[in-house]
């Protein structure tokens, strides 16, 4: 007859191969979806960027997005305060709405993989809104943290911001030991305007926020990794007509 040692032994090991990781893995799906474009598309069973001790909401209606993205913003703010303890908390502006859709006045931000966020500024103090700066009011040490955070997550497809603003983050990446093929490939600046080489590239407008861009997670396969033509953007928008039937005379 087994002792009760032997019995509480058996019932230890049984329990830890059921709750094994792999098991647990095995059963996981993700239920995510984001769906069509970044400018023509929806979000299905979006996950809320909440205000904490390192992130600060503009508009909390306008908060969901991906797992991916949301986890991203949250971590990466949290690693520069973790690097930088007098850091404030990151301004976040729009992600997508609760379904996704339409967001005015975004042409993007349709599925959830899109985020606008501030800067970390030398004062401080994070600004009251997305309001546009100058290079000498950034703070490019933890600016560059954040970027160098989202970027090295593999996630990130592009970050959007104006070329006046990269100089000093390339300034700053110097003074760090960024070697110059890593600052090439993750900044535009100071190729030209249109050039679209690098992770950061510049776009018009974007000169009082950082616009994040994800790629389509490897489950999303109704996810459109690039932006549709403005032309079908556009005709999505739009509702269908009501056909209206004829009398019959």
């Amino acid at each position: 007859m087994a002792t009760p040692i032997r019995l509480l032994l058996a019932a230890a090991l049984l329990s830890t191969v059921l709750a094994s990781p792999q098991t647990v893995h095995a059963r996981w799906k993700p239920q995510q979806q984001a769906k069509g474009a970044v400018n023509a598309g929806h979000l299905e069973r979006a996950s809320r960027l909440h205000n904490t001790r390192y992130v600060k909401l503009r508009f909390p209606a306008n908060a969901w997005g991906t797992r991916q993205l949301v986890d991203l913003v949250q971590q990466c703010a949290k690693e520069v305060r973790r690097r930088h303890r007098s850091a404030h908390k990151l301004l976040v502006g729009d992600l997508s709405r609760r379904t996704g859709g339409p967001l005015p006045p975004h042409a993007g931000h349709q599925n959830g993989r899109e985020a606008d966020v501030g800067f970390y500024m030398r004062s401080g103090r994070a600004l009251g809104g997305l309001w546009r700066v100058g290079g000498h009011d950034l703070d490019a040490r933890r600016t560059l943290t954040f970027l160098a955070c989202a970027i090295d997550s593999h996630a990130i497809s592009q970050i959007f911001l104006d070329r006046a603003l990269q100089a000093p983050l390339v300034r700053e990446a110097r003074r760090v030991g960024w070697k110059q093929a890593r600052i090439d490939k993750t900044f535009s600046w100071p190729r030209g305007r249109n050039v679209r080489v690098g992770v950061v590239q510049h776009r018009g407008g974007h000169d009082n926020h950082l616009h994040l861009r994800l790629h389509c997670a490897p489950h999303e396969h109704h996810c459109r990794e690039r932006p549709v033509a403005r032309r079908h953007a556009l005709r999505a928008k739009r509702k269908p007509r009501r056909h209206r039937r004829r009398r019959r005379p």
